[in-house]
């Protein structure tokens, strides 16, 4: 019975994180490519409601934009961890590598992002 138990656990867990990782993947992709062309309208639709309201629209448009300015084309995007629900990204651009942190809600839309230093 314990045995019967246990692989029910496991088989639930994993379907459940296999469901984050595609939304993680469909997020970091569509985000790749809108900030490559600087698709300011569909990089704020990959936010929350709660970021855009915090962000704006010409927020995000000044974060796309100085962000492609002084960082060049997002080229890749390398899973590392995830921490306390956030996952962590090396973020090679054209001109430096950063880490990005990126937590997305039960939706599939960016509540948190943001690039430092590693």
């Amino acid at each position: 019975m314990k045995y019967i138990l246990l692989f029910l656990i496991c088989f639930t867990t994993q379907s459940i994180l296999s469901q984050d990782e595609i939304a993680y993947k469909t997020a970091i992709r569509a985000f790749q490519e809108n900030f490559n062309v600087k698709n300011v309208n569909a990089v704020f639709n990959l936010y929350t409601s709660e970021m855009q309201e915090a962000m704006t629209k010409e927020g995000v448009k000044r974060f796309v934009n100085g962000c492609y300015e002084q960082f060049g084309k997002l080229k890749s995007l390398t899973f590392i961890e995830t921490t306390e629900g956030v996952n962590s990204y090396m973020a090679e651009f054209e001109k430096i590598n950063l880490t990005m942190e990126l937590q997305l809600n039960e939706n599939g839309k960016i509540s948190t992002i943001q690039f430092q230093e590693p």
